[in-house]
């Protein structure tokens, strides 16, 4: 059974290896990044294992960051609460830059809302 720490104590090693974490994942992550990767690497589904529906997705979000990575596309603030902290929202997937910019909170209970409509 894996040990807790002393409460105010800091976790700085990686719970698989117990390598030294790296300054930015200390007190975020439980696992230093080479873990992390590999972990991720046998776990996440390649491309080809994906359905179509999610290909689409992927592939739209894919889309959206090269633009917003050369500044075709401005990153905005949330568009309930102003939070700079933003994600982009897509309504409809074939339309990749057609997006507006939430919090995660506000991304999260619009799909909430979605889902709850969708199911009644």
């Amino acid at each position: 059974m894996r040990k807790r720490n002393i409460k105010g104590r800091i976790k700085n090693t990686c719970s698989k290896c117990k390598n030294f974490l790296e300054p930015e994942r200390l007190n975020r992550y439980r696992y230093c990044r080479v873990c992390h990767r590999e972990y991720t690497r046998c776990h996440r589904k390649k491309y080809h294992e994906l359905s179509e529906s999610d290909k689409e997705k992927s592939n739209a979000r894919a889309y959206l960051h090269v633009y917003v990575k050369r500044g075709k596309v401005k990153k905005e603030n949330c568009l309930i609460c102003g939070s700079e902290k933003s994600e982009a929202h897509h309504k409809d997937y074939k339309k990749p830059l057609d997006v507006i910019w939430l919090c995660r909170t506000h991304h999260l209970s619009l799909h909430e809302e979605m889902e709850n409509v969708k199911n009644k």
